[in-house]
């Protein structure tokens, strides 16, 4: 079917869990606005409002709420650099969004593929993200570290 697999859900959740949930949304939502202003910035170049009652709706909907909820969660976690926790708020932030953005697509679009058959199939991209996304986290701690030990400052 027309879901596309962008790396806009892996961000939409990295940049709260690395920025934290106030600065992490607000980018979000910043995106969100600026795409429905115009700006070609959603899956395949595409941008307006329309594009928020439309069938991607729900998955675009859905990114300030998997951000908030993963932005927030790794800040209960902050005094613990567990990649396993970023790596796992990763993944069930982009699974938030594939939910209720199936909830919305099917909803718009009827698909004759059951709701688990199109997880199922989607879910393989997930994990790449997630793998992907979990690797950056380490490499921006491990930068963020080697900088602020080379000013003298000691790294939260």
């Amino acid at each position: 079917d027309g879901i596309p697999i962008t790396l806009q859900s892996l961000l939409v959740v990295f940049l709260p869990i690395l920025l934290g949930w106030r600065i992490g949304v607000a980018a979000v939502v910043a995106y969100l606005i600026i795409g429905g202003l115009g700006a070609p910035v959603f899956s395949y170049g595409t941008y307006g409002w329309d594009r928020f009652t439309g069938s991607s709706g729900g998955f675009l909907l859905a990114f300030p709420i998997a951000g908030l909820l993963a932005g927030y969660a790794m800040e209960q976690f902050q005094n613990t650099k567990s990649v396993l926790i970023g790596a796992l708020l990763l993944f069930a932030g982009q699974f938030i969004i594939l939910g209720l953005g199936l909830f919305w697509y099917r909803a718009i679009i009827p698909v004759e593929e059951s709701m688990l058959a199109s997880v199922e199939r989607l879910l393989p991209g997930l994990f790449i993200k997630t793998a992907f996304g979990g690797l950056a986290l380490v490499l921006i701690q491990r930068l963020v570290a080697a900088a602020l030990k080379s000013r003298n400052v000691e790294t939260p």
